[in-house]
């Protein structure tokens, strides 16, 4: 279960941001709106946990001389609250997925699509 976030500051949200355009995963496996940030460096990953509202996990590498990561992730309406946050200091990549998905879940939620799962031909 993910965490609810208070409203997100301006100053953390533009941090935020800057973090997850160059380190951030933003997704929609099976049409639930996901934000992640994994990395090594812990006070950093906490931090983004605590202005998203997020919940974390440690995370083994897969080699021994690799250092432990840490995720910080949050689903559902709370990640689309944290991308409409950030939105405004988004890269033109992350902005356009970050977009796509905002559209997709607020369709879904007023019932004006609903996803199926394709099954692809191998």
């Amino acid at each position: 279960m993910t965490a609810t976030a208070a409203p997100i500051h301006r100053e953390d949200a533009a941090w935020l941001a800057g973090l997850l355009d160059g380190e951030g995963c933003f997704d929609s496996p099976r049409g639930n709106p996901r934000v992640r940030v994994k990395m090594s460096d812990l006070d950093v990953v906490l931090r983004a946990a605590d202005v998203m509202g997020a919940t974390t996990y440690n995370e083994n590498s897969w080699r021994e001389d690799y250092k432990p990561l840490m995720v910080a992730q949050t689903t559902g309406d709370n990640a689309v609250a944290v991308m409409r946050a950030i939105l405004p200091w988004l890269g033109s990549r992350r902005s356009a997925k970050v977009t796509e998905i905002i559209t997709a879940h607020t369709a879904k939620k007023a019932g004006r699509i609903r996803l199926v799962r394709v099954e692809r031909a191998a």
